[in-house]
């Protein structure tokens, strides 16, 4: 019986446009019409995720990088933002261990570390024919 490696979350990296703005990272979905805000700790989340890096590394990583401690949850919670952006790959994450925010929050508090907890704030680009409604209030 051959030995499994297990799946690991990887970046989605097709199809998208990526401009850094501060600390934030703007990801803007081309195939889907919609730009994403990643704040420091979701963007170092993934543009860590390469298939190649477990959980507990990505949390190591996330700590080097923000220079304080943080865990699992704190990834997975990141995962879930990523995954509801269509930000990872096709089946990168199975989606049965989603970590709510309540959680997230609680374990970064325990920790004491002084991280933002992972952000993506998506938005939908207007079409041009809703760009050129009158109640649309863009102007092209």
């Amino acid at each position: 019986m051959a030995h499994l490696r297990p799946s690991y979350p990887t970046s989605r990296q097709t199809g998208l446009l990526i401009e850094q703005v501060g600390d934030d990272t703007i990801v803007y979905d081309e195939t889907r019409k919609r730009a994403h805000s990643l704040n420091r700790t979701a963007a170092t989340v993934w543009r860590h995720c390469d298939g190649r890096r477990s959980l507990s590394q990505l949390a190591e990583v996330l700590s080097t990088e923000l220079g304080a401690a943080t865990d699992e949850h704190v990834v997975q919670y990141a995962l879930d933002r990523l995954e509801d952006a269509h930000l990872l790959e096709d089946g990168a994450s199975d989606g049965s261990q989603r970590v709510s925010r309540r959680d997230a929050l609680r374990r970064v508090t325990l920790a004491g570390a002084v991280i933002a907890l992972p952000a993506v704030l998506s938005i939908a680009s207007p079409t041009p024919a809703m760009a050129q409604s009158p109640d649309s209030g863009v102007i092209l």
